[in-house]
């Protein structure tokens, strides 16, 4: 631990000094200085950075011996970089990665639920790229190393994707990244599974809204709602949905109206509460939501509904296991 603590002080001072001599955000000079780390020399454009910053940093660089750090670390250092960069560019709450224990279950969810053959796996809101990637790598530990994913990215901030694209090369990813407005039409192919921690908040463009059975009648419409339809849209027949989503969608006004109409359109799978200690009041309180797409093979079903206790504790997410096979078994029979 000290070691690593060590490692990211080092690169946190480069990143700093570059961000400095550049006068640019953290993030920008967070990808720039893993790009440089990468190509193994320091891009310079226009006489920025100037010489005495060069020399500074290629001191630096030397002392991090780049080369010689485990991929492991390097993606580890880098994630810790971006929850910084996150804070210190004022960016927006729904630009936070998600926190790890989250991804464990989503990919707990897929990996019972999801055929073990080759698909494409699309997240509309990728940001960091944190949840999908951890997902994918739970996902091929719990399939002998097996890489059956085809990945797309969209989001509309180009800063988000850039990192999305380092975090990418450092765990050995692919992935297609789109940088547009996910309600607007998609570049991609549908896609076998959608997972999104959904962006939350209302959506301005109200012209694009109004092609959405869900936008408001009046004033600006909640993007996440509009989001769910989008994702039902571009989802294959048969295809699954893994979405993290705020509570109150779920029940209250706005559930009540949501919820009839969500499973009209396809088939609930599971409703799985995340604990209240992982947020700061109950208003901001999620669950994962987990659907199917209508098709020749889908069929309604029981649906998993459950509240997991704090994941802090090792026990949760064994029990929660438990669960989860004992409704799988009971659905499949």
């Amino acid at each position: 631990m000290e070691n690593f603590e060590k490692l990211f002080n080092q690169f946190l001072d480069c990143v700093q000094t570059l961000q400095n001599a550049l006068n640019v955000s953290f993030t920008e000079a967070l990808v720039e200085t893993f790009d440089n780390l990468e190509q193994g020399k320091i891009k310079v454009e226009n006489g920025a950075p100037d010489e005495k910053t060069v020399e500074e940093l290629s001191k630096k660089y030397q002392a991090i011996d780049y080369d010689h750090i485990s991929q492991k670390d390097k993606a580890q250092v880098f994630t810790f970089l971006t929850l910084k960069a996150v804070n210190d560019d004022g960016l927006d709450a729904n630009q936070m990665p998600t926190p790890p224990a989250i991804s464990t279950v989503v990919a707990m969810l897929m990996h019972k639920l999801l055929k073990d053959e080759k698909m494409e796996i699309v997240d509309p809101a990728v940001g960091t790229g944190n949840l999908l990637f951890s997902i994918i790598s739970q996902l091929k530990a719990l399939n002998h190393s097996k890489d059956n994913y085809q990945l797309v990215g969209i989001d509309n901030d180009e800063e988000m994707l850039n990192l999305t694209d380092v975090a990418a090369h450092l765990n050995d990813i692919d992935i297609e990244l789109y940088c547009q407005d996910a309600l607007m039409p998609w570049m991609c192919p549908n896609a076998d599974a959608i997972v999104s921690d959904l962006p939350i908040g209302y959506y301005p463009i109200d012209e694009n809204a109004k092609n959405f059975e869900n936008h408001a009648k009046k004033g600006h419409s909640f993007a996440h709602l509009l989001l769910i339809e989008q994702i039902i849209k571009n989802l294959k027949s048969d295809g699954y949905a893994f979405l993290v989503v705020p509570n109150s969608i779920l029940s209250g006004k706005i559930g009540a109206d949501f919820m009839p109409w969500l499973t009209k359109k396809v088939y609930l799978k599971a409703i799985v509460e995340l604990p209240d200690d992982m947020f700061r009041n109950k208003f901001n309180q999620k669950s994962i939501l987990v659907f199917q797409n209508h098709g020749s093979e889908a069929k309604p079903s029981e649906v998993l509904l459950t509240k997991l206790d704090s994941l802090k504790k090792e026990q949760s997410l064994i029990q929660f296991n438990v669960k989860l096979n004992e409704w799988y078994t009971k659905i499949n029979h």
